[in-house]
């Protein structure tokens, strides 16, 4: 289902074509005729492999460029401008990937024009044309032909969403999708002179929606279909005459990934059951899922990206949801472009999930950022060069990206949002690793074997912690004072986070002295509360209370990887049951935590 293109940019051309107005290209003049080859109702596998070079042969760096599908269907008519499907594979070595969309396989016959543009901070190149044919499907003869344009595509198909979100607020709903629209529509002319899209013209129609539904008390289907194609139209015409400029994310968006949903059924009857009281505060939290390129000898590896479908799948109906780390499982000492490529597929997938104002946090596991794992490797030293940099992850992981509901050190992991109910949420760096060198030029620090946390992030912590909130915490690593892992000197300033913890659940003020040397000090004018702290990297599921602080722990998402059930999880491999993760609902005033499980596991619940 793969094929293979590449293109040498500067040197690669073609014959001008006789007649613009009937634009037809003849391969015979191209110095690098190249072929696509599917079948009308494909979608989604059909994916392409492309390899740039420059003209001298080198590769061509494809660092922080998205990756547009530009073509003419065979009717002449309809377009595709597809800036979604592309992945980065070696930005280095020139390679990304992209995944054909079932929309560019409508139509039976040879593409008018079919070529790939590649985008970097809104400057663009185009790659060549190759032949793009589409063989006819005589099964499934009905296919209906239309253009397909990011981002206009996924603009409209929000209104349903908000509506549908808005509990009959109609208001609401169309006041936030006409910001979407406005939002969009700066950046857009910010970018590209020849739009021709007003704001005036889209609130004309939705002012025609708006005035049937206030008038009639009711939406029905038909008005709600007709009224959107209203809207497109406009903004179809708008872009008809783009052809680049416009910078988008470039993301890996198939709700079909891996495989897809293993059991929509009950992955939809889990989300009904979510309980949606507005005095609870609720959170979909999953770890380790261990997302791997594909595997021969541990085949359930690859299903990571079909288990971040299922968290983002309830995001509707909680107030946040965390990926709390160990996202891929390269952190080996494999080849940092594959751990580059894993990291980058994971974010990317879960970011063009997100389609409602929840915010997403991705965590830092100690597999996330490629060091060596001193158990396969007898020298487990690691060069800076062959590991994820903390900077690098936060680009990746979106620690770089302003959200003001994010409140952040800089563009540190670590961080806390407020939450409804008065919940402030933490999500804590358990591997705020230093990168410094010792005198052979190797990290003096191994993420992979060793859980730190900076004297800076504590303190950070203490100055933040406020006691009039009920708190909850998330991390990776599980701390060494309360689950004794037997790791203790690798858990490093894990007793001053833990005595830290405790100081706040009494009040008061005072200092503390951690077993490296490092001082945090404290100021909390009253007991705090804490829901409970949550964490991973055991691959098990319990809860220890230690003292009056509830520490949980929530299995891993990866089916091979489970601790406790490793074997019986194995054999759920492809039903709903091969993943795990829990939905908490937090009641503050009943001070009562409900964690909800979807796949393998069981609820739980406590008092705090």
């Amino acid at each position: 289902m793969s094929m293979y293109l590449t293109f040498t940019i500067g040197k690669d051309k073609r014959n001008l074509v006789d007649d613009i107005t009937d634009f037809h290209i003849d391969n015979s003049t191209s110095t690098n005729p190249q072929w696509l080859q599917a079948r009308q109702n494909e979608d989604g596998m059909r994916q392409v492999f492309v390899t740039v070079k420059n003209e001298d042969g080198s590769p061509f760096n494809l660092t922080d460029c998205n990756y547009w599908f530009q073509g003419k269907l065979p009717d002449g008519i309809h377009k595709i401008i597809d800036a979604r499907h592309g992945v980065t594979l070696d930005a280095q070595n020139g390679k990304f990937r992209f995944d054909m969309p079932k929309h560019a396989f409508t139509v039976a016959g040879s593409y008018v024009q079919a070529f790939f543009r590649i985008v970097r901070n809104g400057e663009s190149i185009t790659t060549l044309e190759f032949d793009l044919t589409v063989l006819s499907d005589l099964v499934y003869n009905d296919l209906v032909p239309s253009d397909y344009i990011t981002p206009f595509e996924d603009l409209y198909g929000k209104l349903k969403d908000y509506i549908t979100k808005a509990n009959g607020d109609f208001d609401a709903a169309m006041a936030k999708w006409k910001k979407d629209v406005a939002d969009l529509i700066t950046e857009l002319n910010a970018d590209i002179g020849g739009i021709n899209l007003t704001i005036t013209e889209i609130k004309t129609q939705l002012a025609s929606l708006e005035g049937k539904i206030k008038a009639d008390g009711l939406l029905t289907q038909a008005d709600l279909n007709v009224a959107l194609a209203g809207v497109l139209k406009s903004v179809n015409e708008a872009v008809e005459t783009v052809t680049g400029g416009l910078t988008y994310l470039s993301d890996d968006m198939m709700t079909d990934v891996n495989g897809g949903y293993t059991d929509l059924q009950k992955l939809k009857e889990f989300k009904n059951g979510i309980d949606t009281d507005a005095g609870l505060t609720r959170i979909a939290f999953a770890t380790d899922t261990h997302h791997e390129a594909e595997s021969n000898w541990r085949p359930h590896m690859t299903s990571g990206l079909r288990h971040a479908l299922n968290p983002m799948y309830v995001q509707g109906v909680v107030n946040a949801v965390i990926f709390n780390g160990d996202n891929i499982n390269n952190g080996g000492g494999g080849d940092k472009a594959t751990a580059n490529y894993l990291v980058q597929d994971f974010s990317t997938t879960v970011r063009s999930l997100v389609d409602s104002d929840t915010p997403v946090l991705i965590n830092k596991g100690n597999h996330d950022n490629n060091y060596k794992d001193a158990t396969v490797f007898d020298d487990a030293r690691s060069l800076p060069s062959q590991v994820l940099t903390n900077a690098e992850l936060a680009h990746y992981y979106g620690y770089d990206v302003k959200d003001d509901r994010i409140i952040r050190d800089g563009s540190s992991a670590y961080c806390y949002i407020d939450l409804p109910n008065n919940v402030r949420m933490y999500m804590l760096d358990s591997y705020d690793t230093p990168e410094t060198l010792d005198k052979d030029g190797y990290l003096d620090f191994n993420a992979r074997q060793n859980s730190i946390y900076s004297q800076k992030q504590l303190q950070w912590l203490a100055n933040t912690l406020d006691a009039s909130k009920t708190t909850v915490l998330f991390a990776h690593n599980p701390v060494e004072q309360v689950f004794g892992t037997g790791n203790a000197s690798n858990e490093i300033n894990h007793d001053v986070l833990h005595k830290l913890l405790n100081a706040f659940i009494s009040g008061g003020s005072g200092t503390i002295n951690g077993i490296t040397g490092i001082t945090v000090r404290y100021t909390f004018e009253k007991a705090g509360t804490i829901a409970g702290v949550f964490t991973g990297h055991l691959h098990k599921s319990s809860i220890v209370v230690d003292g009056t602080i509830n520490y949980v722990q929530t299995t891993c998402q990866a089916v091979y990887a489970d601790g406790d059930h490793r074997e019986e999880r194995a054999n759920k491999f492809g039903t709903y049951q091969e993943d795990a993760f829990d939905v908490i609902e937090i009641d503050p005033v009943k001070k009562h935590v409900k964690l909800k499980r979807y796949g393998y596991g069981e609820d739980r619940e406590y008092d705090y």
